[in-house]
């Protein structure tokens, strides 16, 4: 049992470091949460057992650091959507291009229009 609380806190923390490193906001909690109980499990039972606690001890650590990193992240990284000047400048542009050939194609074809009625005409 103490195996099995001792692999749970190590996939725990994995994940809560990967959370807490990635942008999934206070999510990454959860996992350090787990980290920190299946941590303790196996602190007491390594006790109990008088076996080794260090590797539950760190489990239990990495646990407690990751909730710190994933709680402050959300008061120090704030999610902004910038608006992009560049981008609507350029779609204003491209609208404005598109306009003048759609102008330049229009007077091409009346001046098609022109010569045709010309040849027929004759």
């Amino acid at each position: 049992m103490r195996i099995v609380l001792i692999s749970i806190a190590a996939i725990a923390a994995f994940l809560g470091i990967i959370m807490a490193i990635l942008p999934f906001g206070t999510i990454g909690v959860l996992p350090g949460i787990v980290a920190i109980i299946s941590g303790f499990g196996a602190y007491f039972l390594s006790k109990k057992q008088l076996k080794p606690q260090k590797l539950s001890l760190l489990f239990l650590t990495i646990g407690v650091l990751v909730i710190v990193a994933s709680g402050s992240k959300s008061f120090w990284v704030k999610d902004e959507v910038a608006v992009d000047e560049e981008f609507q400048q350029k779609e204003e542009q491209s609208k404005e291009e598109a306009i003048e050939e759609l102008k330049e194609i229009e007077s091409e074809l009346e001046e098609i229009e022109d010569d045709l009625e010309e040849i027929e005409s004759e």
